[in-house]
């Protein structure tokens, strides 16, 4: 077997503000309450940096602050823990303060600089410091809850804030500002900011119900939303297939549907989901985490629609006349809101949240005044048992009737066809701006967008933008200071269930449409203070491949073309690219002679696996492999496996090569012979993933998507495991492999020929 040379490299490359203080900080002279100005910025005074979202106000001074190994972050002990100003003025269901806060801060600036700050408490900070302080006039309209004052001047940096979170804010522009600060110095701009959101509610939603998502993930998509000052994530718990799909029902009993909490008490414990369900303990240790990162946890549970994981085992509770869906609970049984009530009783105590959403979204339209009564109990029930609002998603015009909907409610907008934002804005809602499509993101529905467009978002866009075509028609949208309009956000849905799109290609779409929509919901229309898109979008783009505590990407670093590539010639595992990720061969794992001009190749048997530096590759990538299967192997024989999923030699119902991901199997129709050399590899662009069976591509990843009435195959981009050659598990494909490689694009036939002759001397 040949290495990758240096060569062979360069041969596949050429194929190929003003603000004031109300309680002064104890050294008031190093909190600066006035715009940064000497005689040198006058003539240079540094431009305004570049954060998501943009800051709202800047006023430049000359010259840089560095961050340096003496650097501490130190936390005013009149606020360290928190205290009035917090509780009276947050608007954070269970605030964290100033010393948490710092903490994970603290974490930040290594993973970005490797600099290992300290954190201290103390009412004195030198120049080298960042100092964290609260303060600030919480009578200021628009510093309100979150903003602050960020000062990077010659006497140190300060952060200033009316509250906590807002502070915590101030860290996430910092952090930004180091990321795209010159490595050799991490230097900062020195000025003065005064920073605010324009908009309260800057969410992001998740339908966690229709596919399984491991807390691990979720955490991830706090961290992600927190980076852009998103404040507030919404699950929605429950649901079943896209009402739409071609005979959901008469066998509706049959269809998936899934419930993701899991309570101890048997009377709720039997409706959890066995694929993916949180008990009240990862719930508690959850809303901890996110509310280290500024965020507010809103939980769902949405009935009287999208009910199935309770009308499955309650079929006498179900509105089944023929036409209706089997996912509909009968709101003319009284039993259905005896067991609600219940049902919210035993969950409504596990989050911290001052706002619990009922869905109450797509029900039966003849039975309108039912479910606006069924809302307007709710309301009731909530605020008498848990002190707490509720909010429901926009559906007052598919629900006609006489019984008005209690005005205290708030409204998750999302379609004309079912509210009016005016109309609910006139009858004193407050509402939030999730309009479809442009606030709507559900993968492989084909009526609303798969992948946010980026650039429409940061470009035409607002808050209070209800009509993305016609933003001047006063009679589509609201006005852009409308009290009543709190926010918004981005809503991501899986209409179609799992199998439709992997774990991470979801958090790929979603992290790239949150820098947009952060943006716009905190600083708002800014017209002409706005940077372009052109200049935008590769700042964003560093900043987005570089947020702290992020694996999701799955792009590993690498120096070249090739991440790694396994030969086994000098014995063992090593990597001949340049990137050093060297493998090991675990658990009886052996080089041996392989002849039939295969040099040397690794001899597996089920126990035995070689272990990757690595978990997995998102694309672009490709991957090829030698592979002699013996005639033996076992149900579910694994080439390649991570945590995000498999490569199988073979299926439970057929020998032939099969992907599995997040649980769902994709087979390819290839069969690896036994006893005799084949060369398997594939290809992943962001459209679909080409298998390609001794160098021809032979197929193409699919799943059947049961959209509505268009019933067919679609492709899906797999996410390619990496962890390990063979398995850990004990399942290991049994027989000689040989030249694996991994690269960093996707490749077509003639490409992958061309890599993969160059591992051996001689075709099979």
């Amino acid at each position: 077997m040949r290495r990758v040379s240096v060569a062979l490299l360069a041969a596949i490359a050429a194929a190929s503000v003003l603000g004031v203080v109300a309680n002064p900080v104890p050294d008031a002279t190093l909190v600066s309450t006035q715009p940064t100005k000497t005689a040198s910025s006058k003539c240079h005074p540094n431009p305004t940096p570049f954060v998501i979202p943009s800051l709202q106000q800047w006023d430049g001074a000359s010259g840089k602050w560095k961050l340096s190994k003496t650097t501490r972050i130190v936390v005013d002990p009149s606020y360290a823990k928190g205290g009035a100003l917090d509780a009276d003025n947050t608007f954070m269901a269970n605030p964290s303060n100033l010393q948490q806060f710092a903490a994970g801060f603290q974490s930040d600036i290594k993973a970005v600089t490797g600099i290992d700050v300290e954190v201290v408490v103390s009412d004195k900070y030198g120049k080298d410091d960042i100092f964290l302080t609260l303060g600030a006039d919480a009578k200021d309209p628009e510093l309100n809850h979150e903003g602050y004052h960020l000062d990077i001047g010659k006497k140190g940096i300060a952060i200033q804030a009316v509250t906590s979170r807002g502070a915590f804010w101030g860290t996430r522009s910092l952090l930004q500002m180091l990321i795209l600060a010159d490595e050799e110095g991490y230097a900062l701009p020195r000025g003065h900011a005064r920073d605010y959101p324009n908009y309260h509610e800057r969410k992001v939603f998740q339908d966690i119900a229709r596919k399984p998502i491991p807390l691990t993930d979720l955490r991830e998509y706090a961290t992600l939303a927190s980076f852009y000052k998103f404040n507030t994530l919404h699950h929605h718990y429950n649901d079943n297939p896209a009402v739409m799909v071609k005979n959901l029902m008469p066998d509706w009993q049959t269809k998936y549907a899934a419930f993701r909490l899991r309570s101890d008490n048997p009377t709720y414990s039997m409706y959890a989901s066995n694929d993916t369900s949180f008990t009240k303990q990862d719930i508690r240790e959850y809303q901890d985490f996110v509310k280290v990162r500024g965020i507010d946890l809103i939980p769902e549970i949405d009935t009287p629609a999208h009910s199935l994981c309770f009308t499955k085992l309650h079929p006498e509770w179900s509105i089944n006349n023929g036409t209706a869906r089997g996912d509909w609970l009968d709101l003319g049984n009284q039993e259905v809101w005896t067991f609600l009530e219940g049902l919210w009783t035993e969950f409504a105590g596990w989050f911290d949240s001052k706002e619990i959403s009922i869905g109450a979204d797509e029900y039966d339209p003849t039975k309108g005044d039912l479910a606006r009564s069924f809302v307007n109990h709710f309301h009731d029930f909530f605020a008498k048992n848990f002190n707490k609002r509720i909010r429901m998603w926009g559906s007052d015009v598919r629900l006609p009737g006489t019984v008005e909907i209690n005005s205290n409610i708030h409204t998750d907008h999302w379609d004309f066809t079912y509210s009016n934002p005016l109309d609910l804005i006139r009858r004193g809602h407050s509402i939030s701006n999730l309009n479809a499509p442009d606030s709507y993101m559900v993968p492989r529905a084909q009526a609303y967008p798969d992948h946010m467009d980026e650039r429409k978002i940061y470009e035409l866009w607002e808050p209070w933008v209800f009509d993305i075509f016609d933003k001047t028609n006063m009679s589509r949208n609201v006005s852009p200071d409308e009290p009543l309009l709190i926010g918004g956000g981005l809503a991501t849905w899986i209409d179609f269930l799992s199998e439709s799109v992997t774990r991470v290609e979801l958090y790929d779409r979603v992290s790239h449409a949150v820098g947009a929509f952060g943006e716009k919901l905190w600083a708002g229309a800014k017209g002409s203070d706005r940077v372009s898109y052109e200049k935008w979008e590769p700042l964003a783009k560093k900043l987005r491949e570089n947020i702290p505590g992020i694996t999701l990407r799955r792009r590993p670093e690498t120096k070249g073309q090739f991440v790694f590539s396994y030969d086994f010639e000098d014995g063992a595992a090593k990597d001949g690219s340049e990137n050093g990720y060297d493998g090991q061969l675990s658990n009886g794992a052996t080089v041996v002679e392989a002849g039939e001009g295969h040099g040397k190749a690794v001899q597996l048997s089920p126990n035995s696996y070689i272990t990757t530096p690595l978990e997995s590759i998102a694309y672009p990538y490709s991957v090829g492999m030698w592979v002699k299967p013996s005639g033996e192997q076992k149900p579910n024989a694994v080439l390649l496996e991570s945590g995000d999923g498999r490569l199988l030699i073979s299926n439970d119902t057929a020998p032939t090569v099969t992907f599995e991901q997040d649980g769902n199997k994709y087979n390819t129709q290839i069969s690896l012979p036994a006893d005799k050399w084949s060369h398997i590899g594939f290809s992943a662009d962001g459209v679909q993933t080409s298998v390609f069976f001794n160098m021809r591509r032979q197929a193409i990843v699919n799943y059947y998507n049961a959209r509505w009435d268009m019933l067919k195959n679609e492709t899906l981009v797999v996410t390619a495991p990496l962890r390990t050659i063979g398995s850990a598990e004990g399942n290991s494909f049994n027989g000689l492999i040989d030249g694996v490689f991994v690269l960093d694009r996707n490749v077509y036939s003639g490409e992958m020929s061309f890599v993969a002759n160059h591992y051996a001397n001689a075709l099979p």
